[in-house]
Parts: structure tokens; C-alpha cells; sequence
């Protein structure tokens, strides 16, 4: 079972997208849709019903999409690699996320694949298209991280910290700057590897960027108990003000939302007043605690 699950931050545009993209990649479905309790709206200024998250799987792989308002936006500090050998549909997503979108690196040959361009579509989220080996293809949707700023340079360090958290590093692939790169020589121009089961990417930038990583998108970690949820949220927390309903920011920027599965399920069971009370205390908490979440669904909270 996927434990981390890329989440989308955005302005209204969940269901709109999820409908695109779930009608664009194969083996692609909607899932569970939650909606703004009375509880809710008194934090993130929507109305009672409106759409609160979206959950899809896209090529096999979970996704989240939250409606979050304006405050923040995806943009390339992560992008999403699409590996497989089949070209037409690298043709059709390029040709259809990059409609209303911009394009960063047109679609071309390049020295790492015969065919690959990158993109942000309409909605600002960033995909590597790329015609594959189909060994490499094991896991159609890659996320990739990419540090810029401050940040750059901590690529091959941010890898190794993840995967001593999330465990069962493997490097798949590693590649560094030459000489050449000049300052940057020596940091990670490409790093591929797994942790949990999952491939990610990491690399520095090889140019300055005025942008990094932001809620825009998130990594949300679906924990199996209050012991694993406290461990990896005391690994990865950095930045206290950040904290918040189960969100923090890391040393490197990147946020994380730390989630009990069991805390879904009070969330979005079929007693919508428990519900709504399990909530309304989620709102008042930073890191999750479970026992209270319980004691607040069955009104003892």
C-alpha cells in the first residue's frame, strides 16, 4: 500500500483537474471526495459543502488534490517525472497538460532521453515527460525534487536524511555536476532512488531560481499508529510556526503532512456529526493525536 502521497495544493481547480487527469493517464480513477463541514469553513473561508480534498489514482499511484484558497500554488521546486516507452502517450500528454500551460524545456532529444520535455499545466503543476526504457518504468509518476536556493547543494544529504526516516534506501541512480558546473560541482544533478517501496528524484539546481518548496505541493505520509506517527513527525519537523494540523516544513523546506489512516476514517465516516467534532479538534492540533481525535468523535472531547 502507497504510504506517501503526493498532495496538490489548490485555488478551486481540484475537480477540474482531477477529471483531466485522471481521463489522461491510464489505469486512472477518481476516489474519495470530502467536502467543507460547518467546522471546517470556519478555517478556510468556504462555504458549507464546497469540495475539501480530492483523491485520485493516476497511472496506479495516489495522489491528493486540496482546495486550499490562493495562498500558495504548485510551482517547479517538485515536478513529476512520467517514464514509459509508450510514445503516443508521451505525445498526448504533452500535447494536452501543456495546453494553457508553459513550457520549460520544449519537447526534444536531450542527452538523458531521445524523447522528453518539461511543462507546467494550466493549473502550475510541473511535469517531466519522458519516453522511457521500460526498465525504467517500473513507477509511471516520479515525483523529483529539486532544491534551489539556500537549499542548493543539500539534494544527496536530503536523500540519504529521507530514507533513514522512511527506510529501505536504494540508490537507483546517482550523477554529480563536473568541473565544468563550476561552483556547483560535485552537487547531485540527478538522484533516483527508493525508500519504502517508492522511487523519488532529487537533484540541485544548476541555475538560481526565485522560487522553492511551498505547500503548493506536499508529501503526505499515511502512518499506522500513534508511535510511528510521533517518530517520523519528531524525524522531519524543523520550522514550529509551520505546524499545523498534522502539516510541518523540514530543514530543507519541504512540508509534510504526518496522517494516521485511522484518522481518516473518524474523519470521513458515515456519522457526520462524529465527524465533524473529530474535525474540529484536528484544527486545534499541530502534530495528530489519535487518542484525541477518538475522544472527540465519540463526544468526549
Amino acid at each position: 500500500m502507497q504510504k506517501i502521497i503526493p498532495c496538490l495544493w489548490s485555488d478551486g481547480w481540484a475537480e477540474e483537474a482531477a477529471e483531466l487527469y485522471t481521463r489522461l493517464f491510464p489505469d486512472s480513477a477518481i476516489g474519495e471526495i470530502t467536502r467543507f463541514t460547518q467546522e471546517g469553513v470556519e478555517h478556510h473561508g468556504q462555504s458549507e459543502g464546497t469540495v475539501l480534498t480530492v483523491s485520485l489514482t493516476l497511472a496506479g499511484q495516489e495522489f491528493v488534490i486540496l482546495n486550499g484558497g490562493p495562498m500558495f500554488r504548485p510551482n517547479p521546486s517538485i515536478s513529476f517525472f512520467v517514464l514509459t516507452p509508450d510514445e503516443k502517450l508521451v505525445d498526448g500528454l504533452w500535447k494536452e497538460l501543456g495546453e494553457g500551460g508553459s513550457v520549460m524545456m520544449p519537447m526534444d532529444r536531450y542527452p538523458w532521453g531521445e524523447k522528453y520535455g518539461w511543462a507546467a499545466d494550466r493549473f502550475g503543476v510541473n511535469w517531466q515527460i519522458m519516453k522511457a526504457r521500460p526498465e525504467d518504468s517500473e513507477q509511471t509518476i516520479v515525483p523529483a525534487l529539486m532544491f534551489t536556493g539556500a537549499m542548493t547543494g543539500k539534494a544527496e544529504e536530503a536523500m540519504n536524511r529521507y530514507g533513514s526516516v522512511f527506510g529501505g534506501l536504494e540508490t537507483i541512480e546517482l550523477s554529480h555536476y563536473g568541473k565544468e558546473a563550476g561552483d556547483r560541482a560535485g552537487m547531485l544533478n540527478h538522484g533516483r532512488f527508493r525508500m519504502g517501496g517508492q522511487v523519488f528524484v532529487v537533484f540541485d539546481s544548476g541555475v538560481d531560481h526565485d522560487f522553492g518548496f511551498s505547500p503548493g505541493v506536499s508529501l503526505q505520509v499515511l502512518t499506522g499508529d500513534q508511535a510511528e506517527t510521533d517518530r517520523i513527525w519528531n524525524a522531519l519537523r524543523h520550522v514550529p510556526e509551520a505546524e499545523r494540523c498534522g502539516w510541518l516544513c523540514d530543514l530543507y523546506g519541504m512540508n509534510w503532512q504526518i496522517i494516521p489512516r485511522e484518522m481518516l476514517g473518524l474523519l470521513n465516516g458515515p456519522d457526520r456529526e462524529a465527524a465533524g467534532r473529530a474535525r474540529a479538534a484536528m484544527f486545534e492540533m499541530k502534530k495528530i493525536d489519535i487518542a484525541a481525535l477518538k475522544a472527540a468523535y465519540g463526544g468526549g472531547g
